[in-house]
């Protein structure tokens, strides 16, 4: 359903007789899709934002993603978990926004990474 949404529809993701051609073997996610179940994994769990609060910040705006690297194919039934970690958080001109940076990486039930990106957010102290 991710792949039709996404419009990834391409043979390897759906079509199983097609991936069996391929060096996957089989069907894999794509790379887009990675990416949006890693970064959720880490915001569906508030992880992000319960850290930023225990320091008295909260999430203003989703500014951008850096260094995106697909480190190994992620196939279907594939579990995943992500570890993210703070890279800095850094004032703006602005002295009421900060900059927070984290690295994620995700990996299989294999403990093989499938991926890793840096994010940036803008923060706010809570009033």
């Amino acid at each position: 359903m991710l792949h039709q949404l996404t419009w990834f529809n391409m043979a390897i993701h759906s079509d199983s007789e097609y991936a069996k051609g391929t060096w996957f073997k089989e069907r894999s996610l794509a790379g887009p899709i990675i990416f949006a179940v890693a970064d959720g994994l880490v915001h569906q769990a508030d992880t992000i934002s319960e850290l930023l609060a225990q320091d008295g910040y909260e999430i203003y705006a989703y500014l951008g993603v850096d260094n995106l690297k697909i480190t190994s194919p992620v196939l279907f039934g594939d579990t995943l978990r992500a570890d993210a970690e703070v890279v800095e958080l850094r004032a703006t001109k602005n002295p009421e926004r900060f900059l927070f940076i984290y690295r994620n990486k995700a990996y299989n039930q294999r403990d093989q990474q499938v991926i890793e990106y840096q994010t940036t957010m803008m923060v706010a102290k809570k009033s």
